[in-house]
């Protein structure tokens, strides 16, 4: 068997300047051996899932942002843009923070209300000191509020738009790059340009819902992936709203983190819909995979003290900024098999405290957080034992389990066994091929080990592709190849040379999907399973299950149809007693080879 499948969906949480520790994690994860099938982020998450996903390696990220700093110390708070209208002269980005600092501080004088009354004169000068300190508060932040915001934000869209487009490898357009940029780019490439889709939440305060941009639904073709981005991130208040346009029906647009800011729900069975089908991205709804989520966590873990007026304001705003959320999204997403989420205590990671200090942060803390988010995440993958979607072990044991099918089909053929020469094999995709991981009687056999160019080639990949059991006469198809003119469309898309490896006296092949235990599901909307449309020489027909294909199940034979009284068209053969009980055979023996293939990650 190949060295185990670690493709994988990877969703990265909301987190502001935390990301840069989540970046690390991510570092970890690729390094692990995990390849993103789709990357889903929100806010700071969103940030760091549309960099990874332009095609900038976590180093690379790294050093952008570190390059940046060293040029100019101020850089990072430059990306913000600056305050509009100007505040008054001599207020900075750090005099704004304390600002924050100071509500508590005033707050703070509270507490002694609970213990004892003071007297009317020490009540009367809090409450002026107070008072002065909420309208020098409103003072800064009036203007703000009127334009809904204290930051547009276009800086940091810019450099969004330069890091992607470098990341894509796309000229300059004269333009934001958009996704359906990218997809054009995709499509043109022939399959050699390729990247995984990209999921952003955002929050359309003018529709009241949140939108999940995804690069994969058309719907969201125009829109500037950038501005994209930047709405996910637009913390409210602290950013302006963002106006998406291009969105489906238009709307402003803030902090996806405000409905939902750990998208790991996003990999859901709607996923799978919404790229079936789809030109580029097809392939995934028929892809088991790992889910992983990164995350910062708080490093409360004793209920908190709310006893104190800054206590209570303080786990107060961490529920409003995500932290419920957070929980309410990862209790949601553990239901979910194959899920390994990574859960960085904030003391671990070297990050400031609030995520909005963006002054924090300059090029040694960002090399700190980058190193303590990978450590901790690869001692966290060690522990879980680098969980994968195949077993890497199960090549005996599989074998055992071929060997026991074909026992059972010789005995429904009775005294014909001996001539009907039977063999099983095991189909699996690796990244864009599909590749015979096992065998039964194919020793020495010239397509033993026979690896498909691609996902849809020959019976094997119509079987990957539709998700159903076909079943042909190998006799006809080679006759049909032999008669094809060269550059004419081969039947199942078979090369020459591949075909001239199929072992010369097989006659009969059926194919059978092997679905995804974890996630199969009974196909509804159907009173029995409907035929396929029929292909040369082949008849299909769709399952009562349905999900995510871990491989195939082959079994062939090299029979003489006349000598086991055999129609040689599948679609009238198929319905023989004997040809019906092995086709049972062989769908029940999927169930236990799914299992035997398949392990779930720990929680």
């Amino acid at each position: 068997m190949p060295l185990a499948n670690r493709e994988a969906v990877i969703a990265i949480q909301g987190g502001g300047v935390w990301a840069l520790s989540l970046l690390g994690q991510a570092r970890a994860v690729l390094e692990a051996g995990y390849t993103p099938l789709a990357i889903a982020g929100t806010s700071g998450g969103a940030i760091l899932a549309s960099l990874l996903w332009s095609g900038l390696t976590p180093r690379e990220i790294e050093g952008a942002f570190v390059d940046m700093v060293q040029a100019d110390r101020n850089a990072l708070v430059g990306l913000l843009g600056d305050f509009d209208p100007p505040p008054p002269a001599g207020f900075t980005y750090r005099e704004f923070r304390q600002l924050g600092s100071e509500v508590t501080a005033a707050l703070g004088r509270l507490e002694s209300y609970g213990q004892a009354r003071p007297s009317a004169p020490v009540r009367w000068s809090r409450a002026l000191g107070m008072m002065r300190q909420a309208f020098r508060l409103w003072s800064v932040l009036e203007p703000h509020i009127a334009r809904r915001g204290m930051f547009r934000g276009d800086a940091l869209e810019t450099k969004l738009n330069e890091l992607i487009c470098r990341g894509l490898e796309m000229p300059d357009l004269g333009r934001p790059v958009r996704f359906s940029d990218v997809e054009q780019k995709m499509r043109a490439s022939g399959g050699i340009f390729y990247r995984p889709v990209l999921l952003l939440t955002a929050t359309n305060l003018s529709q009241r819902r949140l939108d999940l941009i995804s690069s994969a639904d058309p719907r969201y073709a125009d829109v500037p992936i950038a501005a994209a981005v930047r709405a996910s991130a637009g913390f409210p208040v602290f950013f302006r709203p963002r106006e998406l346009p291009d969105c489906p029906g238009g709307g402003w647009f803030v902090d996806g983190g405000v409905i939902a800011n750990f998208p790991l729900w996003a990999f859901s069975a709607a996923f799978r819909d919404q790229v079936r089908g789809h030109p580029v991205y097809g392939w995934l709804a028929s892809r088991p995979w790992m889910r992983i989520g990164l995350r910062i966590v708080d490093d409360a873990e004793q209920p908190r003290d709310v006893s104190t007026p800054q206590l209570f304001l303080r786990s107060l705003f961490g529920m409003l900024t995500g932290i419920a959320r957070n929980e309410l999204e990862e209790v949601l997403s553990r239901n979910a098999v194959r899920t390994l989420v990574l859960r960085q205590p904030l003391r671990t990671s070297g990050a400031p405290d609030n995520i909005l200090d963006v002054p924090a942060i300059d090029g040694s803390r960002i090399a700190r957080m980058v190193s303590n988010g990978r450590n901790f995440a690869r001692e966290e993958l060690r522990a879980a034992g680098l969980p994968a979607v195949y077993r890497a072990d199960a090549s005996d044991v599989l074998r055992g389990e071929l060997a026991a099918l074909v026992d059972a089909c010789n005995i429904v053929l009775g005294p014909h066994a001996p001539t009907a020469k039977l063999r099983a094999n095991v189909f699996v995709a690796v990244e864009t091929r599909l590749h015979m991981i096992v065998g039964h009687n194919m020793q020495g056999d010239p397509d033993d080990g026979l690896v498909f160019p691609d996902l849809s080639s020959g019976l094997t990949g119509a079987c990957y592709q539709a998700r159903a059991a076909f079943t042909c006469n190998l006799q006809t198809v080679a006759a049909v190849a032999a008669r094809t003119p060269p550059g004419e469309p081969r039947p199942f898309r078979m090369p020459p040379l591949l075909q001239s490896r199929i072992k010369a006296d097989r006659t009969w092949l059926t194919s059978m999907p092997i679905f995804d235990p974890y996630e199969v599901a009974v196909r509804h909307g159907e009173a029995a399973p409907a035929p396929l449309e029929t292909m040369p020489a082949a008849h299909g027909r769709r399952l009562s299950l349905d999900g995510p294909v871990l491989g195939t199940l082959n079994l062939d034979a090299g029979w003489d149809y006349s000598v086991l009284g055999l129609r040689p068209e599948p679609e009238l053969h198929v319905v023989d007693a004997r040809i019906a009980a092995i086709l049972a055979l062989m769908e029940a023996k999927t169930l236990i080879l799914a299992r035997l293939m398949t392990i779930v990650a720990r929680p």
